[in-house]
């Protein structure tokens, strides 16, 4: 099974920063995150913090934005932990991305509701030739016959894929 569609999602963004090997499965459609406590946990938090938030922005069934604040064009991103802050920062600037290739300006916001802490976002003049070259590597992993090689992080243990990723011979 090989990648063929060229779409290219924010959680695919993040995945890249946090762990190749899940890139290529979630792009490749096999997709545990329905199994996992952590991301229902995420939704939670989403819905009780932000309820009066319109939420999950669909965009060319491309990404996903949490919600969009109209007023201040701001795209906000809820996660549950700072854990694994780096991926969701460049999920953001993702977005920013995206929609400034459309015409739409907007400034990004992290937000962890359970730390009671937010990340603004900018995208950067110098974030465009690192995020064509970041989607430009997406492509390459996702197009490969097989999964990355396993990488034993600390983290390993709290991620949706870890039954599969470990199971495997």
């Amino acid at each position: 099974m090989i990648y063929e569609n060229p779409r290219i999602t924010g959680v695919m963004v993040n995945y890249y920063f946090h762990c190749k090997r899940q890139l290529w499965f979630f792009a490749n459609h096999i997709e545990m995150e329905h199994n996992s406590d952590f991301v229902e946990i995420g939704k939670i938090l989403s819905e009780i913090f932000y309820r009066d938030k319109e939420k999950d922005l669909k965009i060319d069934d491309t990404i996903a934005i949490d919600w969009f604040d109209y007023r201040d064009g701001v795209v906000h991103e809820v996660k549950k932990s700072d854990s694994f802050e780096e991926g969701h920062i460049w999920q953001v600037k993702y977005y920013l991305f995206y929609l400034r290739n459309k015409g739409v300006g907007a400034k990004g916001r992290i937000n962890y509701p359970k730390l009671r802490k937010t990340i603004d976002v900018e995208l950067l003049d110098g974030d465009f030739e690192m995020m064509n070259d970041i989607l430009n590597d997406i492509l390459k992993i996702v197009r490969q016959d097989k999964p990355p090689a396993k990488i034993e992080k600390s983290k390993c243990r709290g991620c949706s894929y870890f039954q599969l990723c470990w199971s495997e011979n």
